[in-house]
Formats: C-alpha cells, structure tokens, sequence
C-alpha cells in the first residue's frame, strides 16, 4: 500500500525527497513492520528499535512519529497526537544512538484502526538539531501535533523515508 492510498499523503506530509537513497526499519520484537501491517497496542507499548540504512556519512535524522487519526479516523478532531520524537540519530545508526526529545508512546486507538506514521528527515548541515518537547512533558498535550508546522520550524524539508503501521483495540 502506498502513501497516497494510506492517505499519509496529503493527511501528513505532500510528498517524500524524491531524491532519497534512505531507508527507514522500524520493528517491535525482533520483527520488521510492513506498510499497514496491523499490529496490537500490547505489542506495540514498548518503544520500537529503528535502524536507517544509507545518507550520507556524518548525516544526522530525525524521526518522528505521529497519529493522524485521534479520537475517531471519520472525525479526527484531535489530529495529529505525537507519539515520538528522536534528533540526531546518525546515519547508518539506529533511535537509540539519538537524542529522545519526545519519550514514545505507544498506540492506545480509542475508536477505529490508526495509523501510527515513522517519518524520517535528514537535518539540515549535519548539525545536531536544538529541539524542545513541544507537549512540554505533559502526555494529555501532544494532541493536534502538526507535522508540517514542526518540520518547517526546524527546516527540516520533505521526509526522506516513511513507514507505518496500523492498530486497533
């Protein structure tokens, strides 16, 4: 399934740098999700391991994932909730040689089947990026997250790499 069928595009993010040779993989105990696997909020709680494959060498990303779909995918007033965010993985590295800006957490879809939604940007000059928890720590405040707002602020451009999964109670 891809972007534009998901709807991550134009839900999330216009489009992926087309010029991106980075590859994103993301798994929950020891196994790596597919685009719209379904998977439980029980085996989704603990934090996932992601490694990225390729960039260039030096390159530091950002990843960031992200709910589209809260309360209720038909009517999602709370759009987006954010459930991670992770500065300064370095390429070729994986989310836990980076710096957890945002602690994860996982799906809890209280009506309907979410997309939970990795995205992976390159930063810019191959600088560690200054970046402070936009919920201020509060868990109840990372309701209507605003992906687009959030990788403009840090000129983060488009994302290099995407991958997501769905869940349900």
């Amino acid at each position: 399934m891809g972007l534009e069928e998901a709807k991550i595009i134009p839900d999330l993010i216009d489009r992926v740098s087309p010029a991106s040779a980075v590859e994103l993989e993301v798994s929950f105990h020891g196994k790596a999700i597919k685009n719209g696997q379904l998977i439980s909020p029980k085996d989704a709680a603990a934090a996932p391991k992601v490694h990225i494959r390729g960039g260039s060498e030096g390159g530091l990303f950002t990843l960031l994932a992200s709910d589209p779909d809260p309360p209720d995918p038909a009517n999602p007033v709370y759009k987006e909730w954010l459930h991670w965010i992770v500065t300064d993985v370095p390429s070729g590295g994986d989310a836990s040689q980076g710096n957890e800006v945002v602690v994860w957490r996982g799906p809890s879809p209280p009506i309907g089947t979410h997309r939970y939604v990795f995205l992976l940007y390159q930063q810019p000059n191959q600088e560690p990026l200054q970046v402070s928890d936009p919920s201020g720590g509060d868990p109840s405040k990372r309701a209507k997250f605003n992906t687009r707002k959030f990788a403009a602020a840090h000129g983060l451009g488009d994302p290099v790499a995407v991958t997501w999964f769905n869940s349900h109670k």
